[in-house]
């Protein structure tokens, strides 16, 4: 599995799924309607986590190595 997943991505959806997964579980994991906001979120802890995104595999999106190191 190729990594596509470049650090600042990885740390934006690091930060915004601990975000959402906090706040499905602020009235405790019975909450109604919000199952998969906490689904969401433990998703982009996981594609953060393994540097790696499925949905931008399938469309051959890659935010890895976008920045210019030539300066």
């Amino acid at each position: 599995m190729p990594r596509n997943i470049g650090i600042v991505d990885q740390v934006v959806r690091a930060m915004l799924g601990l975000a959402v997964v906090a706040y499905f579980l602020k009235d405790g994991i019975s909450a109604d309607g919000l199952f998969l906001a906490g689904l969401f979120g433990a998703y982009l802890l996981a594609t953060a986590l393994f540097l790696y995104c499925p949905l931008y595999g399938v469309l051959g999106l890659s935010t890895y190595g976008r920045l210019d190191r030539s300066a």
